[in-house]
């Protein structure tokens, strides 16, 4: 690759030095008298370093209780800590206080705007922070007839302190450095969402359960293909979403939010995707990542909920990313606004909505769109980092139209028939545990007159851990029991709101549930053993 000059990068310039000293000295930080004047005066640790660096969790915590202090339509609470004891900031706007009342009280649309789960991907954070406080200006405050915002600008705070410059190989910047992708455990959180291992998941599925936001963004920043967008999406890949939920997101939603930012900034947005390169043996085309409910948006189609996943491009320069992100969250925001009455009453039909006796997806693998489509590639410049001399790479203006399949969707390998109810023996505590931190409904119960059984007759074992897990994949069959068995436990019925979720988490195949990763305990999981929880079968129609 041709190797360019790495201006406007400067290493170690004045104002760079001069922004660092004053934020050794605290400058920079308002004081009470500052926090009460303009809020133009109020920068992110980004703003005053000229994104050479990334705001850490103080420079974050101050900034937002100076935007507190300065609007009293900013409301700041806090929805759980993190491993090593933060707390996890929430802000709340369009409410009249941060209390779960308030919040869910109007007949409002409510959105949360989730950054910082990979704490080496920063644009988000820094963007939502920019958003606030342009709400704190005054803003966008039609927004507030029809919807909350809550932005969690911060949600992996522990990795977001461990910054190093290399935590995000050829990423352009910040050339401060970034925190690194997993918690202070070592977990990925956004594949952490169905086993929920993690004080931030169980903290994060906490605030869903409690605000139960009807709109999700989840903020990144992805690498890998080198592409012509400026930031790239996805909604829920699941496909057992909702199918109304999907079609408004397919249909009109991100068309008229990718329409709409090229439209003001001349860029290009579009589905998530990368070419593999030539190693993987894989047909020329574009690939999304995966269906799996261990994801955050993904998890968030099974709660009958719309979400949106956003991936700023790695090798644009930092500022340029977090303009993208911000501009990317306030259309998606004012499309939620101008149709919340219409998006709310898609969820409340996907919540009354029935699954018994459906065939839902165990597992999925890449849907192609019907035809080829144009994908934009692009072109990288190498430039070096001003302090390690490390690689990076920088966008070119370039877009090179390729006709191409784009497998942006996911169809079922696998189904199954949903139950009428599931049957957790009050022995297995574990995955009570579980049903309560999702928020899944049950009842104390017998076990059932009429039942099913799951008899294991071999399990594939992953060779390698993932996450601090085994995987395991088992096969066997359903066999009907004579009659009850056993001791009490509880009955999950699934003609409520999160059956797609219960379905997903309790049946024995499914690729992201109890048995996938692990949950029970290995003595359970093995050839001639019945899987512990058993079935209430729908009838057959």
């Amino acid at each position: 690759m041709p190797v360019a000059p790495l201006s406007p990068l400067l290493p170690l310039s004045r104002p760079y030095l001069l922004a660092l000293l004053a934020v050794a000295l605290g400058a920079g930080v308002p004081d009470g008298r500052a926090q009460r004047s303009s809020l133009d005066t109020l920068l992110s640790r980004a703003e005053r370093t000229g994104y050479d660096e990334t705001g850490r969790y103080a420079d974050v915590v101050a900034f937002l209780d100076a935007l507190a202090e300065a609007s009293e339509a900013l409301h700041v609470t806090s929805f759980g800590e993190t491993v090593e004891g933060r707390a996890l900031p929430l802000v709340v706007w369009g409410a009249p206080d941060a209390s779960c009342a308030s919040v869910r009280a109007p007949r409002r649309l409510r959105v949360l705007v989730l950054a910082t789960i990979h704490a080496g991907e920063v644009a988000g954070k820094e963007a939502s922070l920019a958003l606030l406080r342009d709400l704190a200006r005054g803003e966008h405050a039609a927004w507030a007839d029809s919807l909350v915002l809550l932005v969690a600008p911060i949600y992996n705070a522990d990795g977001n302190e461990r910054v190093a410059y290399d935590h995000r190989p050829l990423q352009l910047g910040p050339i401060g450095g970034m925190g690194q992708r997993p918690n202070a455990q070592g977990l990925d959180l956004n594949r952490d969402l169905m086993k929920l291992e993690a004080p931030e998941s169980r903290a994060l599925v906490g605030l869903l359960r409690a605000y139960d936001p009807h709109v999700v963004l989840d903020l990144h920043t992805t690498n890998g293909t080198t592409h012509g967008y400026h930031l790239t999406y996805a909604p829920p890949l699941h496909p057992n979403t909702p199918a109304r939920l999907a079609d408004e997101l397919w249909a009109r939603w991100l068309p008229s939010v990718t329409e709409a930012i090229e439209r003001t900034e001349g860029w290009a947005f579009w589905h998530y995707g990368n070419v593999p390169p030539p190693e993987f043996e894989a047909p020329r085309a574009w690939y999304t990542f995966d269906a799996r409910p261990r994801f955050s948006t993904n998890y968030m189609g099974l709660r009958n909920r719309f979400a949106i996943l956003s991936e700023a491009y790695s090798y644009a320069p930092f500022e340029e990313r977090v303009e993208a992100t911000r501009r990317f969250v306030e259309e998606v925001v004012t499309y939620a606004w101008a149709n919340a009455g219409r998006l709310k009453a898609l969820t409340d039909l996907a919540d009354a909505a029935t699954v018994v006796g459906d065939s839902l997806a165990l597992s999925a693998t890449w849907a192609s769109l019907p035809e080829p489509v144009e994908v934009l590639l692009g072109a990288v410049d190498t430039v070096y980092h001003p302090v390690t001399r490390a690689p990076m790479l920088r966008r070119r203006d370039v877009r090179t139209p390729e006709r191409m399949p784009a497998y942006v969707r996911f169809a079922p390998v696998e189904t199954e028939r949903v139950p009428v109810a599931y049957f957790v023996p009050g022995t297995r505590e574990e995955v009570i545990d579980l049903l309560d931190l999702h928020g899944i409904h049950y009842r104390p119960a017998a076990p059932p007159e009429e039942g099913e059984a799951f008899e294991i007759d071999s399990v594939e074992v992953a060779s390698q851990p993932f996450q601090g897990r085994l995987a395991r994949r088992l096969h066997g069959r359903h066999v009907p029991l004579a009659g009850p068995d056993g001791a009490p436990g509880v009955l999950v019925p699934m003609n409520q709101p999160l059956a797609r979720l219960a379905f997903s988490l309790l049946e024995p195949r499914s690729d992201d549930g109890l048995a996938a990763w692990a949950v029970l305990p290995d003595e359970i999981l093995q050839p001639g053993r019945r899987y512990p929880i058993l079935r209430v079968p729908a009838s057959r129609r």
